[in-house]
């Protein structure tokens, strides 16, 4: 999965984007996306891991990938499953987004940067990590990948005054649950703890080797854009 400061850089960098398209719900154009409840909302999807008790297929059900581990997402059939559980779970809360504008939508924009991030950038990574003899089979494979994903991160807060913008968002906002999928507690939990590690910490400056920032940043940009085009094509906005 992409990381915290990568969804929460992608969230700045959309809201504009939607604003200059004057975006409105198809099922109630009256409505205005609220810029917290989006922040917020690319960080939901994640927030499962604060369930007492949490194991990793809870978090397979949060992002839409029941019965889809990471190795089998690129297999036949596998992302067009995942795009029409995206699907419904947009039609089957769309009350639920009336009464917080922005929060739903900002889950389906964590998934489709999660989706290409596991087909396009999570490859690389593994190839990248073959120099020094890992593979995917390696438990210190993914040990490195979530050390590397977290110096992406803390670098991403140094060079983007943008997230400052989310940090105050993720402060401000009132809270919020994911009805029938992660509770209020669980999602204030996750989000204080975003807070904390993330921003109200200090991070010693260290440089990922095969988790690449240049990479990352590049990714920002190209699904920024490939979001705001999906999001208008298939109907989620008009």
């Amino acid at each position: 999965m992409a990381g915290t400061m990568i969804h929460l850089l992608t969230a700045e960098k959309l809201l504009p984007k939607l604003t200059a398209r004057q975006a409105h719900y198809p099922f109630d154009a009256s409505l205005k996306i609220e810029e917290d409840y989006f922040i917020a909302g690319n960080i939901c999807p994640d927030g499962i891991m604060a369930r007492e008790g949490y194991q990793r297929g809870m978090k397979l059900h949060t992002h839409f990938r029941d019965g889809i581990p990471d190795g089998d997402f690129d297999k036949p059939g596998m992302v067009p499953l995942f795009e029409r559980r995206l699907r419904e779970f947009w039609e089957m809360h769309q009350n639920d987004e009336r009464e917080c504008p922005g929060l739903y939508l900002g889950y389906i924009t964590h998934m489709m940067t999660d989706k290409r991030f596991i087909l396009e950038e999570r490859p690389k990574f593994f190839r990248n990590i073959l120099s020094v003899g890992l593979t995917e089979k390696d438990r210190d494979t993914f040990i490195r990948f979530g050390r590397e994903t977290d110096l992406v991160d803390f670098r991403l807060i140094r060079e983007f005054p943008e997230l400052k913008r989310a940090y105050e968002s993720l402060k401000r906002v009132k809270p919020y649950e994911i009805k029938g999928m992660i509770t209020m507690d669980e999602l204030t939990g996750s989000r204080n703890w975003i807070l904390g590690y993330f921003f109200e910490t200090e991070h010693q400056e260290e440089e990922s080797h095969f988790l690449k920032y240049d990479s990352m940043v590049k990714f920002v940009e190209d699904i920024t854009e490939e979001i705001v085009e999906r999001l208008f094509q298939e109907g989620y906005l008009c």
